[in-house]
């Protein structure tokens, strides 16, 4: 099949983990869009979660692209069903740690950088009732910083079913604290002014 051909051309395999997965399965996302307009649009449709898949779905076309881990799959008539066409890492450049910067942005008091990364819950606070409702919970890093996560349920979901040791991804704004940091703005802008973030657990985006 063409299309497969073609994907299998573009990069020879990189041996890599996909540490984040969202960040990159929509990297992945964005390039085939572009790459390939005839199979993937329109563009930008938005990606979802489907059973263990992350999902993009393209109406113009009638075709899925899909990742579950770091294989990637195409769904449709074209495809005769559901077709797996390789890993994250054979089609693109997969998005490299973030702990160093924001080691960087932690040591030298930066804030309002538009940020993602991942982490594990240690500890799960209150909610913060004052003004704009946030859920709050801290994550540690690999590089064994700590990061406070503002996640505003007035305007996004709140994660359900968080627990302790639970690894997440986020996408998000640095704010500086002495305590190693704050991220939020985890939802998306409602005047559509501010970058969209996002916050992955379990298999489900927040946003």
């Amino acid at each position: 099949m063409r299309f497969t051909i073609l994907l299998f051309l573009i990069l020879a395999p990189v041996i890599a983990c996909a540490e984040n997965l969202l960040v990159n399965s929509n990297k992945l996302f964005n390039f085939a869009e572009e790459s390939y307009p005839e199979f993937f649009s329109p563009a930008n449709t938005g990606t979802f979660s489907l059973n263990n898949y992350l999902v993009r779905y393209y109406p113009d076309t009638g075709n899925y692209l899909g990742t579950v881990g770091e294989d990637v799959y195409a769904y449709g008539d074209v495809f005769n069903g559901l077709l797996k066409v390789g890993v994250i890492s054979n089609f693109i450049a997969l998005e490299p740690d973030s702990d160093e910067l924001l080691a960087q942005l932690f040591g030298s008091g930066q804030s309002n950088v538009q940020v993602y990364g991942s982490g594990v819950v240690i500890s799960i606070l209150s909610d913060d009732l004052d003004g704009s409702r946030h859920q709050r919970f801290i994550i540690e890093l690999k590089s064994k910083q700590t990061l406070l996560i503002a996640h505003n349920i007035d305007l996004a979901p709140r994660i359900d079913g968080l627990s302790l040791n639970d690894k997440i991804e986020f996408f998000g704004e640095y704010e500086w604290n002495d305590k190693g940091g704050v991220i939020h703005w985890t939802h998306d802008d409602p005047e559509g002014i501010h970058v969209n973030g996002w916050i992955f657990h379990n298999n489900a985006i927040y946003q």
